[in-house]
């Protein structure tokens, strides 16, 4: 990549993190990285840049990291909300995947759709995602990572195993065989070296799961070989009841945590999804192993799949990011929404209006993101950071209008895809002002609405 310096001139505000925000503040970066944060005065005949953005009337902040989410998913979105989980599962998710893998143009469909996701991403602010390709998206992630890697967003592809599941469909494989491709494609992506994205092992689920997922013994050998190849691993846990009794009756532990830790899964290099069910005394596992939470409370609303005790994890430590999760789940991948949510479900769980607030919530969409990702030097505005950037117009946006506090504000107020002005990953623009600098957004929208409709004509939705 070629090494720019850019000027982010005289922005309102700019958001180091929660604790330090400066006003009438300008970033400097060169190639991938922030150097300096000042006035602009400060800078003067210091550098040469090859591009100054204008940003006064704007918020400058660290992009927001989406820890959840299942990028084919987005051509289900708008579908199966009036169903219970397994039930959506069986009638949405897998009929549409098997549909998908039919179509002669499936490779480019699943690049479509990946994209489709960075650009609802990047257009609302996230700079960063975890891709958890399961079910027929298992087969796609060699696809899927090259479309985000040349799309040029960051993040993880954690890919998909099950090798059971009572509503299978086609997708579901053997252990050998689930192993051995998890294998290959860490292999093969990590040989590639791309500086984006990272390849991750990541099961379905836990054998629990009234849909399905990884038996014991495959989440143990993903976990020993995701350490074998120094990654990470990713997958769902504890996100609904029926998956935590049938543990209890099968296993006799006391939930979905405790199972995963009596089979070694659980450690620093392990994240969550959703983990809303935390029985007495899991919550103290998640403390000690440091395995961390991707909240998705959109997705745990609409699905009706209960509330986590965030609250107290994040008074104990335990690192919790934020996620959209697929759109069928949330049909927004608006992470300024997701960090609402997250506040306002709070508050009405456990009726108390100061139980959390906005800085916790933005906290857990970047800096705790980052962690969760592994990435040291990101989540901030700081020289030495990586220069993944989003900036909000305020001035003259009368949904802002008035700001007293840009954090409050953007929070409470805000939403990703009508005030997000400009999106910069590793010191690139990838949006400025509703316009896409790496992809024809065109040609990717009219792809995916018309294999929506093929499945509308042969699912009759």
């Amino acid at each position: 990549m070629e090494d720019k310096t850019i000027l982010l001139k005289d922005a309102d505000y700019v958001v180091r993190d929660v604790e330090n925000i400066e006003r009438s503040s300008s970033v400097v970066i060169q190639g991938k990285l922030i150097v300096e944060v000042g006035k602009t005065e400060s800078f003067r005949g210091k550098y040469t840049y090859d591009e100054t953005h204008d940003c006064h009337g704007q918020i400058v902040l660290p992009g927001f990291i989406d820890t959840h989410t299942h990028c084919n998913e987005t051509i289900m979105r708008g579908l199966g909300h009036q169903l219970k989980f397994h039930n959506w599962v069986d009638n949405v998710i897998l009929p549409i995947g098997a549909v998908m893998e039919e179509m002669a143009e499936r490779d480019e469909l699943y690049y479509a759709l990946a994209q489709l996701t960075a650009m609802e991403l990047v257009a609302s602010g996230a700079t960063s995602l975890i891709e958890h390709a399961v079910n027929f998206g298992k087969r796609h992630v060699m696809t899927m990572s090259k479309a985000l890697s040349d799309f040029g967003i960051r993040g993880a592809v954690a890919k998909g195993a099950e090798d059971f599941s009572d509503l299978d469909r086609g997708h579901v494989g053997t252990l050998e065989g689930e192993i051995k491709e998890t294998r290959g494609f860490i292999e093969e992506w990590q040989a590639g070296k791309d500086e984006l994205i990272q390849a991750w092992a990541g099961p379905s689920g836990i054998e629990g799961k009234t849909t399905g997922g990884c038996t014991g013994t495959l989440l143990t050998e993903l976990k020993k070989l995701a350490n074998a190849y120094d990654t990470r691993f990713h997958t769902h846990l504890a996100g609904n009841i029926w998956e935590v009794e049938n543990l209890r009756k099968k296993k006799g532990v006391a939930g979905s945590v405790a199972f995963g830790n009596l089979i070694g899964i659980l450690d620093e290099k392990t994240s969550l999804a959703h983990c809303i069910v935390v029985s007495h005394g899991e919550d103290k596992i998640l403390q000690d192993t440091g395995a961390k939470i991707s909240h998705c409370p959109s997705c745990n609303q609409i699905c009706a799949l209960g509330v986590i005790p965030l609250v107290k994890l994040l008074e104990q430590g335990t690192v919790c990011g934020i996620g959209t999760d697929g759109a069928p789940q949330n049909d927004s991948l608006d992470m300024i929404r997701e960090m609402r949510q997250a506040v306002l479900l709070q508050k009405i769980h456990n009726m108390d209006p100061d139980i959390m607030g906005h800085l916790e919530a933005f906290r857990m969409a970047t800096e705790s993101g980052a962690e969760i990702l592994g990435v040291e030097n990101l989540g901030k505005i700081q020289p030495g950071y990586l220069a993944d950037i989003t900036t909000i117009q305020s001035e003259g946006n009368l949904f802002l209008t008035p700001l007293y506090d840009p954090l409050d504000t953007l929070v409470y107020a805000g939403s990703g895809g009508r005030d997000v002005a400009m999106t910069i990953v590793n010191g690139k623009v990838l949006y400025k002002e509703g316009e896409f600098k790496t992809v024809d957004a065109g040609k990717v929208i009219s792809m995916v609405a018309e294999a929506g409709k093929t499945i509308r004509t042969q699912l009759d939705f």
